[in-house]
C-alpha cells in the first residue's frame, strides 16, 4: 500500500496523500465523522437483542470519504463532506466531526473503549480509503488487548492486493454488491468496472474468512456476509446480483437491503426518485428463493425507509 503515489483502491489515484487529494478527496489525516454503539446492522453484528441501547450493539466507526460517488448515498453529509457544506446539507459555522482528524493511537483508543463498553465487535464503516492506517491500527489495537471481532463494512469497490494485507486481521467483512450492471455503476456511482472488481474483492474476503460462523448466543464471530440493496426500477440488475451471490458457496449469507430512500443527488435520476416498492420487493423474495439462498436476512418492507437515513448533525445519527 503506497499512499505517497496513491493505489489503495481500485482508482489508482496516484495522489501524493501528504501533499494533495485524488477522487475521494482523503489527504493523509484519518477523518472520522461519529463513532458509538450502533444497532441498526444484521443481527449478528448488532446483537440478537436490542433492549440494552447504553451498552452492547456494533461498536461503530464512520469514517469520512468515500471512493464512490453514490447518487443516493444515505451517509452522503460524510462521503461527501465538501458537497454537504458547500449546498447545505451541514450546517456551515457548526463545528463538524468529520472536522476532526484522528492518529494511530486515537483510534485505538478509541476502539478499546467501545470494547470496554460492551460493544460486540468493532465495526469500520467505509475504510476503504484509509486502509494504508488501518493496517497498523487493527495491529496494535489486538497488541493493546482487543478481543472482539473486526468488521470490515465496505461498498465492496475494493482492491484484492489491499485486501491481502488484511488477512488474519480482519474477522468479519460485510461487503456490499451493487451492481452487475457496469453501465448502472457508472451511471449512479462513478465505478467504472465496479461488477468484476467486487466480484474479485468479495471471493477474495470469503478466502481469507469462509462462511459467517455465529457462536451460541447469535453472535458473528467470523466470516462473510454479503449485502445487495434494491434500487428502484432494477430488479434485472438485482437478480444478476443474486446469482452472482449464490455462487460465492453453498452457505453464503446474503443480507438483503430494503431501505433505499431518494437522498443526496438522487432527484436528478427520475427513475431511482422514489423508494422501492412493493412489487419489487416481492419480485426480490422470488429471487431469493428461487436460488436457493437460504441463510441470511430481508429488511422488512417500508419501515426500513427512515430507519436508516441517518443526520451526523445529530450527537446520535440513529436517534
Amino acid at each position: 500500500m503506497n499512499i505517497f503515489r496513491c493505489d489503495l483502491c481500485p482508482r489508482n489515484c496516484r495522489i501524493n496523500r501528504k501533499k494533495g487529494i485524488g477522487f475521494c478527496k482523503a489527504d493523509d489525516k484519518i477523518k472520522i465523522s461519529w463513532f458509538g454503539h450502533h444497532f441498526g446492522e444484521e443481527p449478528p453484528i448488532s446483537g440478537p437483542s436490542r433492549l440494552r441501547r447504553s451498552r452492547g450493539g456494533s461498536g461503530t466507526i464512520f469514517f469520512s470519504n468515500c471512493n464512490l460517488k453514490c447518487v443516493f448515498c444515505q451517509n452522503w453529509q460524510i462521503s461527501q463532506p465538501s458537497f454537504a457544506l458547500r449546498f447545505g446539507g451541514l450546517r456551515k459555522g457548526k463545528e463538524l466531526n468529520q472536522d476532526k482528524s484522528y492518529d494511530v493511537n486515537g483510534i485505538v483508543e478509541m476502539m478499546l473503549k467501545l470494547q470496554e463498553e460492551g460493544s460486540l465487535n468493532i465495526n469500520l464503516v467505509s475504510p476503504t480509503v484509509w486502509s494504508y492506517w488501518l493496517e497498523k491500527v487493527i495491529i496494535t489495537a489486538k497488541r493493546k488487548g482487543l478481543k472482539i471481532p473486526i468488521v470490515w463494512n465496505t461498498n465492496g469497490y475494493e482492491k484484492t492486493k489491499t485486501l491481502k494485507e488484511f488477512e488474519g486481521l480482519v474477522d468479519i467483512y460485510l461487503p456490499d454488491y451493487k451492481y452487475d450492471n457496469e453501465k448502472l455503476a457508472i451511471k449512479y456511482s462513478s465505478a467504472p468496472g465496479y461488477p468484476e472488481v467486487a466480484r474479485k474483492a468479495i471471493l477474495e474476503m470469503q478466502r481469507q474468512v469462509g462462511d459467517l460462523q455465529i457462536d451460541q448466543k447469535g453472535k458473528a464471530i467470523r466470516g462473510l456476509i454479503v449485502r445487495h440493496l434494491i434500487l428502484p426500477g432494477q430488479i434485472e440488475n438485482t437478480k444478476n446480483c443474486l446469482r452472482f451471490v449464490k455462487t460465492i458457496s453453498d452457505r453464503v449469507h446474503l443480507s438483503l437491503m430494503t431501505q433505499y430512500n431518494p437522498l443526496y443527488r438522487a432527484r436528478e435520476f427520475a427513475e431511482i426518485n422514489r423508494p422501492i416498492g412493493k412489487q419489487e420487493f416481492e419480485a426480490a423474495n422470488k429471487l431469493v428463493e428461487g436460488l436457493g439462498i437460504k441463510y441470511g436476512w430481508v429488511q422488512e418492507f417500508g419501515g426500513a425507509v427512515k430507519c436508516f437515513s441517518p443526520d451526523f448533525e445529530k450527537e446520535n445519527p440513529f436517534g
